[in-house]
């Protein structure tokens, strides 16, 4: 390899990396709940505590309990987007119906 296709290999790492950090980043500054924000479940405790993040490793566990129980939920049956968490149309209902089974 010559030194032009060296430095442009290096070039284009640098640049995916650079790129996917500022993606990872982003997600951390705008880390901040905009659903689960009232009420007492353990999402919505998670939410208070440590942002999407401590919410969304609260929804594994609540996730990895009811597929324990015999159900199955996924990430993509209540929300239509993993980057804002939108919800489905059937989110809140699923999400009593997982919360129940987490309890138990």
């Amino acid at each position: 390899m010559n030194r032009f296709t060296v430095a442009a290999v290096v070039a284009v790492f640098a640049f995916v990396g650079l790129a996917a950090g500022g993606v990872w980043a982003d997600e951390g500054k705008d880390g901040k709940c905009t659903i689960a924000i009232k009420g007492d479940s353990p999402t919505a405790k998670a939410c208070t505590k440590g942002g999407r993040a401590e919410a969304k490793k609260m929804m594994k566990e609540m996730v990895k309990e009811a597929k324990a129980k015999g159900q199955k939920f996924t990430c993509d049956s209540c929300h239509k987007d993993l980057d804002n968490y939108e919800l489905t149309k059937n989110a809140t209902e699923d999400f009593k119906k997982l919360e129940a089974l987490a309890k138990k």
